[in-house]
């Protein structure tokens, strides 16, 4: 899972021990009508059917969601494919797909794909100079600043006590000295390496040669699938020599900001599909930029993550803008007055700026009869960096959910009941979730916890039969969600009940 914007630059919140925090948290009526029509579409109006996969690392299991729901549930099947960072790699593995059938199978395929995608190292490799500082104090900081600093924090909490703030200000800093003086020799190692080396932290280059080849539950791509006519496809590069925003298409070509117009000379391409895959995922500092057609390329989500006016370029007149990231980044009452200089650029820039940057690609100029359905997240669940495989399936079942309310025909007042117990459903689940996770690390949990816990089980139950009773779809196992435990490495401590609600009553 690849791309990074939308971090908040911030620990992640503990849920307090018995926290009665609210589970719904205020709806927005202004963000209850997800579908913005240009000159309203006629039934049986002829045009092509788009969808358009947004950016945002890990948090694309959203967007795994949404399709399955759409190509599995809804029957939609789409003529165009536009995307940028993580939703690339999404939309190249549905793009190898022609008619439902196909699609169907894809879908499953990147469900399945998914799953494996929570093993680091088939995604990423390392710097030679970050590798060398593997164990060390300031290989440990590197591995906080990309995963926990870019983890949201849990909704509905409010706030984090700082890592270390318990331990007394000298032992600290005898404790950081003696960590610094183990480090130095790694510090020379990485130093030697540091040349020529220093403009990323990570490499795709394990995802690459797994999209080419195959292998450990990630199926390859196959190029020649992706090139036959019947779908166009078009992945979001940003060329750093050139200064623009470019595509690359599903035959490897490179076209103009526009989605259309073929980038004269040899920096038209062709490229390597897996490729323009990884130019479109290489997060600025994060990832390398990838040479191609004479060019450097970097993640097309710098400039737009939500490509909607690359599919009406292409045609579409129905398009479904899916999402990774919420629109609106959550209220932050860290005090950035005291925080560091990597904090508050992440703020600004992470999720500030990159929120106003996702409701620009919204709001293109739409040829008229347009009709633009988004589907987005309005619960930060994971990290864009954060592979933990019981929250990205928590995720993928919330864009199922999402996608099934955002498409539903419902008035006003009813649709905003949907909502809330979504939200109810998502916001209790990853509670319970983060409190099932420092259980399992614990070994067991007092009864305090696990009846904080089952209050979150309750909630999920009650949403869960509130949905039903409006008539709305959930996912087969939707009943596993409040009678059992989320997702998590390793067996379940023996301390805790197997049947959680019926033990804490």
């Amino acid at each position: 899972m690849t791309g990074g914007d939308g971090g908040q630059g911030r620990p992640a919140a503990a849920v307090p021990p018995g926290s009665r925090t609210a589970l719904r948290p205020p709806v927005d009526p202004a963000r209850e009508s997800p579908v913005v029509t240009a000159g309203a579409p006629t039934a049986g109006t002829p045009g092509k059917t788009a969808f358009v996969l947004a950016g945002g690392g890990a948090k694309g299991a959203f967007e795994a969601g949404a399709v399955s729901y759409l190509v599995e549930e809804a029957g939609v099947v789409p003529d165009v494919i536009t995307a940028a960072s993580a939703g690339a790699l999404f939309a190249a593995l549905l793009a190898q797909a022609r008619g439902r059938e196909e699609m169907v199978l894809q879908v499953r395929q990147l469900h399945e794909g998914l799953l494996s995608m929570t093993r680091a190292d088939l995604l990423f490799g390392k710097q030679p100079w970050v590798a060398a500082l593997e164990g060390t104090l300031f290989g440990r900081a590197i591995d906080h600043w990309v995963v926990e600093r870019t983890r949201p924090p849990v909704p509905g909490a409010d706030g984090a006590t700082p890592a270390g703030a318990a331990v007394p200000p000298r032992r600290r800093t005898l404790r950081l000295v003696g960590q610094v003086a183990r480090s130095l020799p790694s510090l020379g190692r990485a130093g030697r390496r540091l040349r020529g080396r220093t403009g990323s932290v990570l490499t795709l280059d394990p995802l690459a040669q797994r999209l080419r080849s195959g292998g450990d539950g990630v199926a390859a791509i196959d190029p020649a699938l992706v090139a036959r006519p019947g779908l166009e496809l078009r992945l979001a590069v940003v060329a750093l020599g050139a200064g623009v925003l470019r595509y690359v298409t599903g035959d490897g070509r490179i076209v103009a900001s526009d989605a259309v117009t073929p980038v004269p000379g040899p920096a038209g391409g062709p490229v390597d599909l897996v490729d323009g895959i990884i130019a479109s995922s290489s997060v600025p500092m994060i990832f390398p930029p990838r040479p191609m057609a004479g060019d450097a390329y970097v993640d097309g989500g710098v400039v737009e993550n939500i490509p909607v006016a690359a599919a009406a370029a292409l045609g579409a007149s129905r398009v479904y803008a899916i999402l990774a990231v919420p629109l609106d980044p959550p209220q932050d009452r860290y005090d950035y007055t005291r925080a560091s200089a990597p904090l508050v650029f992440l703020r600004a820039v992470g999720a500030i700026s990159f929120a106003e940057r996702q409701r620009s690609n919204l709001a293109p100029r739409l040829p008229a009869g347009t009709q633009l359905t988004v589907i987005d997240p309005l619960v930060d669940v994971i990290g864009p960096f954060d592979l933990s495989r019981g929250l990205m399936l928590l995720n993928t079942d919330y864009g199922w959910l999402r996608a099934a309310d955002v498409c539903a025909d419902l008035d006003a007042v009813t649709q905003r009941r949907v909502v809330e117990a979504t939200n109810a459903i998502v916001v209790a689940r990853t509670q319970a979730w983060h409190r099932e996770e420092e259980m399992w690390n614990a070994g067991g949990a007092s009864p305090v916890d696990l009846a904080a816990l089952a209050r979150c089980k309750r909630v999920v139950r009650d949403a869960l039969s509130e949905r039903k009773g409006l008539g709305l779809p959930t996912p087969p196992d939707a009943g596993s969600w409040w009678a059992g435990y989320e997702v998590h490495e390793g067996p379940r401590p023996a301390g805790l009940p197997r049947d959680l609600l019926d033990s804490c009553g």
